[in-house]
């Protein structure tokens, strides 16, 4: 009962609201705990685009003053809201795939809502919650409908106002939209200059760990970024691997030891399927490894050789949940592609360098080679050159070896002027001697001659 007097109660109060702001918080907060919803998106049609105003997510409200355009919000799947938009009537689905969270499991057993809120002549907004728990909902889905149709003019009513409001400020306030603008130049410029400084300090940068490691911690202290990452693909084996990051206290981190296979989301698969784009999605979940962290914009930018993508830059807002501005986009876009060529050149550099370091060992082990078949050679040339001066039978010099030597001592003792002397051995009747006992006796005999003449 107390549950069908705060919706009936419910227009009531939003008519008495100040602003949008607190419009947008009676009514999300109020349908939140009277239909037991976990997550509830606010979203309102503007010239024909649907933009996210307001969110509850994990007992969090948020309101955009400036509202967001729905492909950049985390929270609503477009498949749906857009079926139900053409339809143009609420709709509840039972659906376990996870749109917001990147490393969550299905949760089996949510329901999704989208309810529209309309005139009689056209939509002004739609809600979009999910909840685990949908009877609530389907007990009083006829009630929160009529209220829906009854705030439409109201909400209608307030958008008119809120724009004419806007549009009045806006010509009234010229001169402070140009200061507002020049100022945003300068720090557009500065961060083109912090851009340029970072990207000469990282081309100086000696190996990949180095690179990697450089460029998380001047990214974020140049470019005003609270929290970066830098995650490297391979698409053969589908994994991802860490290289260095930022903890949720903002410290800097090593992470290679983090690999995990590349996560099938729609802000991952968007991000790696298209060069010189930086996607941004907020109201997203916001992790250190697999664990989430916190809630904030989460930001990607793919890294590209040639068609091939070799990794992405991660950075979100963790820690001072500060917005993240067009120029910032523009810049982070940019740091991507220098980040992506500086990785290449490094590559090619290192594979360039451990080619060298291979044919260098492969030079070295040839000539060691080379040095041992020419020890081998002359070895062998001398071990020939011996067996030449040798007879084969006996072992001792032969003939060659005595003219060799016999004209070295002759040419000697002239010099000298000294006498010189020589000794021959006669083997009485030998030939007799081999023919009575054969060859081998003969042979026998010869080296036993020799043997004694040593």
């Amino acid at each position: 009962m107390k549950k069908n007097k705060a919706l009936s109660q419910l227009a009531n109060q939003l008519a008495r609201k100040a602003n949008m702001e607190r419009w947008c918080f009676c009514l999300l907060s109020t349908l939140q705990q009277t239909l037991q919803l976990t997550n509830i998106t606010f979203l309102i049609e503007h010239e024909g685009e649907s933009q996210v105003m307001a969110s509850w997510f994990d007992d969090q409200f948020h309101f955009y003053p400036e509202p967001l355009p729905q492909h950049d919000f985390n929270d609503v799947p477009l498949v749906y809201f857009n079926q139900a938009k053409h339809d143009g009537k609420s709709a509840r689905i039972i659906d376990s795939r996870c749109y917001t969270a990147i490393w969550d499991k299905p949760e089996h057993g949510l329901s999704r809502l989208i309810l529209p809120i309309h005139t009689h002549y056209r939509q002004v907004g739609f809600l979009y919650a999910e909840t685990m728990t949908p009877e609530p909902f389907d007990v009083q889905q006829k009630m929160v409908e009529s209220l829906l149709i009854l705030i439409a003019s109201d909400l209608s009513a307030r958008l008119l106002q809120q724009e004419v409001l806007t549009h009045h400020l806006t010509r009234r306030s010229v001169e402070a939209e140009l200061e507002v603008r020049n100022h945003s130049i300068t720090q557009y410029l500065s961060l083109l200059q912090n851009l340029h400084r970072v990207t000469l300090t990282l081309s100086k940068a000696s190996n990949l760990e180095q690179l990697y490691r450089d460029a998380v911690q001047l990214g974020r202290e140049y470019l005003a970024i609270d929290r970066m990452a830098i995650f490297l693909t391979d698409f053969e084996k589908n994994e991802m691997r860490g290289t260095f990051g930022t903890d949720p206290q903002g410290n800097l981190v090593s992470r290679t030891e983090f690999s995990s296979a590349i996560p099938d989301h729609p802000l991952v698969n968007e991000a790696l399927s298209r060069k010189d784009h930086v996607v941004v999605k907020e109201n997203a979940p916001l992790y250190f490894g697999k664990d989430q962290v916190g809630v904030g914009w989460n930001a990607m930018i793919a890294m590209w050789n040639g068609d091939n993508c070799i990794g992405w830059v991660a950075a979100d807002n963790l820690i001072n949940q500060r917005i993240l501005t067009e120029h910032q986009k523009e810049i982070l876009k940019l740091f991507g592609a220098a980040l992506g060529q500086q990785i290449v050149i490094r590559r090619n550099h290192e594979m360039l360098k451990q080619l060298n370091l291979e044919l260098e060992a492969r030079v070295n082990e040839r000539t060691k080679a080379l040095v041992q078949a020419n020890e081998a050679l002359e070895e062998a040339n001398q071990q020939l050159a011996q067996w030449s001066m040798q007879d084969g039978l006996t072992g001792i010099a032969n003939r060659r070896f005595f003219d060799m030597a016999l004209k070295r001592y002759w040419e000697q003792a002239v010099a000298q002027g000294s006498p010189l002397h020589m000794l021959m051995l006669d083997v009485d009747h030998f030939k007799r001697y081999n023919d009575q006992y054969g060859h081998l006796e003969g042979d026998n005999c010869l080296k036993k001659i020799a043997s004694a003449s040593r």
